[in-house]
């Protein structure tokens, strides 16, 4: 992994961290044959309204012993190990599956926001199988929104783009998450079909304090609706930090000023949700 014309020294350490890392595959496998996987939903809102346009879906493992494990502690595991394939279509499965409820239920002003991996974006397959769940569900294309990191698109920006007009011409929508922290070529950045950037939460945090991540926020926002991009800024913690952003022309926002991100009970009594 660190290059070739190198050696390291063995150390113990080496053979317990293999055997934590088969041991957290065989219950990530266990995980999904018995369904412990859950969504939980941050809210996404419209600062010109301050109505609830969208949740971002972001996935938890409900552990038997552990309890709620957070995707930082398996998500790199399931990279590695492949994985994150059927992962990531329980997370599109799970999440028509709620927007379907949803709209049933007469909610049709809610968008989920759902976070491909790279290699799930790069599946030639995906746009077949997010046609045949919208399908499955009864839902329309706009009630979906992929989000891609920045580093993910400029990894092999020829192959981005080709995979972006396929899920566009399905009448999907795509998002940048993280953006301004994965060096985006501009050249590319205009030909990505994409509808919205999301200003990653380490430059919104400190606007209030650090002349320059409000500058650079406030250029991403200038940036995106010169491309006719909306943007949503991460991160969103205070008033303060919110009044900024309204002052930018952000257009929606999410962060723990208007909620953590919580299961889908919590949501739906919170106030949110009839807005």
């Amino acid at each position: 992994e660190n290059g070739r014309a190198d050696f390291r020294f063995y150390h113990a350490s080496m053979n317990a961290d293999t055997m934590a890392h088969l041991s957290l595959e065989n219950e990530l496998r266990e995980a999904l044959a018995t369904d412990q996987f859950v969504l939980h939903y941050q809210p996404q809102i419209d600062l010109r309204t301050g109505s609830l346009v969208g949740v971002e879906a972001l996935i938890r493992w409900q552990h038997p012993q552990r309890g709620l494990v957070f995707p930082d502690d398996f998500v790199p595991i399931a990279e590695d190990t492949g994985l994150i394939l059927p992962i990531g279509d329980w997370v599109l499965q799970e999440a028509c599956r709620q927007l379907s409820q949803w709209r049933s239920c007469g909610l049709n002003h809610i968008r989920v926001s759902v976070n491909l991996s790279a290699s799930q974006f790069l599946d030639p397959n995906l746009p077949d199988r997010i046609n045949a769940l919208l399908r499955q569900y009864g839902l329309d294309a706009d009630a979906l929104d992929l989000e891609v990191t920045e580093s993910m698109t400029m990894a092999s920006p020829a192959d981005t783009i080709g995979s972006m007009n396929v899920l566009r011409d399905n009448g999907l929508t795509l998002s940048i998450d993280d953006f301004g922290t994965g060096y985006s070529s501009l050249a590319y950045l205009k030909m990505f079909p994409i509808s919205t950037l999301k200003i990653d939460r380490s430059f919104v945090k400190d606007i209030e304090t650090d002349r320059n991540d409000a500058d650079i926020c406030d250029v991403t926002v200038l940036l995106a609706h010169k491309l006719g991009m909306d943007v949503v800024a991460e991160g969103v913690e205070d008033q303060a930090t919110l009044d900024l952003l309204r002052e930018m022309g952000a257009g929606q926002a999410q962060g723990y000023h208007f909620a953590k991100p919580m299961g889908l009970e919590a949501l739906l009594a919170s106030s949110l949700i009839g807005h």
